[in-house]
């Protein structure tokens, strides 16, 4: 199975790029994966470690890229990342594939996955915040009928361009796009293969996502250095602090399947789960924000 993740050169020198290294990393536990990463900038360290570690590094460009620009130019939009754009480049990059997995950066392989099952129609995603919450998916991990997006291609990119073209695009990006182009016209993922470490913790999950706060905002709570004053900051914390048991089990669940594969991670998150018991002891904690957990796009 062909696995695509996406960067930006940005976000090499963030936390998305040592979290790109651990999902590699992981795939170990996964065999039969051919890991490939759409990247766009300019090559650096980060690409040299792919490219050493087994993964075919691919130049690629997001589709409606000078769309984006002109809109960024006006002041009604500005791209949160433009790595998470260029998921959308794979149909018109692999024209080999019947099927792939595409993932994000912030995810980890936990164990052998059959993907020979999974064929959707055009692509199957897994919801966004509750497991059972089937109205919008998270794009973080799709498996995709390349020809089936391909011939959407057209009208999906007029869709993205036409958006771009409001004045009130501040706050569309490709998630957005994807769940409103293809609103009842994608299949259902089984959600063990998009974990989240907010639900109840699945030894069967095969793929665990760090959707929301990630490791080092997960560090930054356990040692009392979050910022709960800002809102959104908030909103993403209380992910993690309104949840500690099961964080807590998902990073030594991970640490123990880590350890035949890099040691020192292991570790650190070992010591990471026993920081953050430490803190779901406080009693401290402050105020949290759960509203972000009924978060609807589309009504049922």
């Amino acid at each position: 199975m062909r696995w695509y993740f996406a960067i930006d050169e940005a976000g090499t020198r963030s936390e998305a790029g040592d979290l790109a290294k651990l999902a590699v990393q992981s795939r170990a536990l996964c065999p039969g994966l051919e890991p490939r990463l759409l990247y766009h900038g300019a090559r650096n360290d980060f690409t040299r470690w792919m490219s050493d570690a087994g993964v075919v590094v691919i130049d690629a460009v997001p589709p409606c890229l000078e769309a984006m620009q002109a809109a960024t130019a006006r002041g009604s939009f500005r791209a949160h990342s433009l790595g998470h754009w260029l998921r959308l480049a794979i149909p018109l990059i692999d024209h080999d594939a019947e099927f792939v997995l595409y993932t994000d950066c912030d995810i980890v392989f936990l164990r052998p996955i059959d993907f020979t099952a999974i064929r959707p129609a055009i692509f199957a995603a897994a919801p966004e915040f509750a497991p059972d919450a089937w109205n919008y998916f998270n794009a973080g991990v799709m498996v995709l009928n390349l020809a089936a997006m391909r011939a959407a291609q057209p009208g999906f990119e007029a869709l993205i361009r036409a958006r771009l073209d409001e004045d009130s695009a501040a706050n569309f990006d490709d998630q957005v796009a994807l769940n409103q182009a293809f609103r009842g016209h994608w299949d259902r993922l089984d959600p063990g293969l998009n974990a989240k470490p907010y639900w109840p913790h699945d030894p069967h999950a095969g793929i665990l996502h760090f959707h929301g706060p990630k490791l080092g905002a997960i560090a930054a709570i356990a040692e009392g250095r979050w910022d709960w004053t800002d809102a959104t900051a908030r909103s993403i914390g209380t992910l993690c602090a309104a949840h500690i048991p099961r964080y807590v089990s998902w990073l030594t669940d991970l640490a123990e399947r880590l350890q035949l594969i890099d040691m020192a991670r292991a570790i650190q998150l070992h010591h990471l789960a026993g920081r953050l018991a430490a803190h779901g002891r406080d009693a401290g904690t402050p105020k949290l924000d759960l509203s972000v957990l009924t978060f609807r796009m589309f009504p049922d």
